[in-house]
């Protein structure tokens, strides 16, 4: 017969045995999970130690820089019209012509009275021989009418010119509005004449940057007309005088600039080149914990390097230190990445400063 002791122990006993066995807790695998984690798609681009560059944003309007309006100096019918609005025409041809036909027959009469008296001059020179004096030759001039002669027909000349217009240059023609046969009145324009091959633009730039300036500085012009062509050019006229608005006036020189016109807006950036430094993309700051950072791209991770920046220029920026040259510095989905954090290039290109 069992005592009550030994009832409780087999008691206990039973109960023990009914108890579902504890499972045992293991470590979460860190490795297998980050390889689990689909990585961020990101685009890079390298540091490079080169030229940074200030850049001075600049708009304004282009305009030829050798252009002349041409008109005549007499009044009269227009009777010879060789040109029309876009045509290149060569320097010194015959573009235009007044009804001359009086000022030609003054100038023919001018010219023949200019050589008759030339023959009686040359016939009383003959006489001198070797005596003919420059005082004899002045006195004999006067004599024969030389003097007089010669007068009248440079006014002849200049009469029948400015019946006449001729390219004083090379170049394209526009603004053309009249027609043979008009009433044209002294000095009224009849066309503009100006070199395509150059071609200035004008523009202005913040009071603050003026100390930046200086002849020949590089630029790239954009004109709006096409948004996908960028014209070279250099900085050569700086104003030096400040408008009321805080603005300073430059001249860039478009160095080929086929296509453009006269009169077309177009947009500047003045390049200033610094010191060299490595290089990289604006999109490649970030800032954590208050502290700039760029990352790097290294065998599928991002690497979070703090970095001291020095200038920037709205497009890159210059790393003083924390980025050596070659590393491939991350431009994109770069906010929420932590150090280590798996990364994979997008199939995009990669960016090439």
């Amino acid at each position: 017969m069992n005592t009550p002791k030994q009832l409780a122990y087999l008691l206990f006993i039973l109960f023990m045995a009914c108890q579902p066995e504890k499972e045992t807790i293991e470590e979460p695998d860190i490795e297998n999970l980050r390889q689990q984690v689909k990585p961020t798609e990101v685009r890079t681009a390298p540091a490079l130690v080169k030229p940074f560059e200030l850049l001075i944003n600049a708009t304004g309007q282009l305009s030829a820089k050798q252009e002349v309006k041409l008109h005549f100096n007499s009044s009269g019918f227009l009777q010879q019209l060789n040109i029309q609005n876009g045509q290149q025409v060569l320097q010194g041809v015959l573009l235009a012509a007044l009804e001359n036909g009086r000022e030609q027959l003054s100038y023919k009469k001018a010219l023949a009275s200019y050589e008759a008296a030339k023959v009686n001059y040359d016939n009383d020179s003959i006489a001198y021989g070797s005596k003919l004096t420059e005082l004899i030759r002045k006195n004999l001039a006067l004599k024969n009418g030389v003097t007089s002669a010669r007068l009248n027909l440079e006014e002849a000349q200049l009469t029948l010119n400015n019946t006449i217009i001729t390219a004083p240059f090379s170049g394209l023609i526009t603004g053309l509005e009249q027609k043979e046969g008009n009433l044209v009145s002294s000095g009224k324009e009849l066309c503009t004449l100006y070199d395509p091959r150059q071609l200035l633009l004008t523009a202005k730039v913040l009071e603050s940057d003026y100390s930046k300036l200086r002849l020949g500085l590089k630029a790239e012009v954009f004109p709006l007309a096409y948004s996908d062509q960028i014209y070279e050019a250099f900085v050569t006229e700086i104003s030096p005088s400040v408008d009321e608005n805080g603005m300073i006036q430059v001249k860039l020189q478009v160095s080929k600039p086929q296509g453009l016109l006269p009169g077309m807006s177009a947009n500047a950036v003045i390049r200033l080149p610094q010191n060299e430094n490595v290089i990289v993309p604006r999109e490649a700051l970030v800032m954590k914990s208050g502290r700039p950072v760029v990352f790097t791209f290294e065998d599928g991770l991002a690497k979070w390097n703090y970095v001291e920046v020095g200038e920037d220029n709205g497009k890159e920026l210059e790393i003083i230190s924390g980025i050596d040259h070659g590393k491939e510095v991350i431009i994109s989905n770069n906010l929420q990445l932590a150090h280590d954090a798996r990364v994979a290039v997008s199939s995009l290109e990669q960016i090439n400063p």
